[in-house]
């Protein structure tokens, strides 16, 4: 079985399968962002989303991100600071 390898735009390549940099649920985002998954961390992860620019997507009504593009993300975050 051939494994598909992620490539997001803009991001490092991992060489991760799909199916280990995909993160599908607040809590799962919230467990790799912030060690945990509070409710407290599950809403951050909510207002980034909303309001910061947190790369995320929906599969329905899922809120799904991959670990490569928020890595992505935040390097970028720190290097406008």
């Amino acid at each position: 079985m051939e494994k598909i390898v992620t490539r997001p735009s803009g991001a490092n390549d991992t060489g991760l399968p799909l199916s280990e940099d995909l993160m599908t649920g607040a809590e799962a985002i919230a467990k790799f962002m912030f060690g945990n998954a509070t409710d407290t961390n599950k809403r951050r992860v909510y207002h980034a989303a909303a309001e910061l620019g947190l790369p995320t997507f929906r599969i329905g009504t899922t809120l799904c991100a991959r670990r490569s593009t928020i890595l992505a993300w935040i390097e970028r975050q720190e290097s406008a600071a």
